[in-house]
């Protein structure tokens, strides 16, 4: 059996944490955050938000490329 902890399920044992405001869409301050809050912050702090997310792409691209023969191998296995 595998368990994978995020990072919020350790944040949220610290002293410093602060949990989503009730109205978690409109009041982005508390330490669980939407994605497009990330990305208007960084819009604000002058980055390129459309040039961030097409590296995101291209990495996730590169990864599957890479995974592409493990996966059909453990396929072709798993199918015999």
């Amino acid at each position: 059996m595998f368990i994978h902890l995020t990072n919020f399920s350790l944040n949220k044992e610290s002293d410093n944490y602060k949990p989503p405001a009730e109205d978690f869409f409109t009041d982005d301050t508390g330490h669980k955050r939407l994605l497009t809050t990330a990305w208007r912050t960084l819009e604000e702090d002058g980055k390129d938000v459309e040039e961030i997310k097409e590296k995101i792409k291209d990495t996730l691209r590169k990864s599957i490329i890479t995974m592409e023969p493990y996966l059909k191998n453990t396929y072709r296995n798993r199918i015999s």
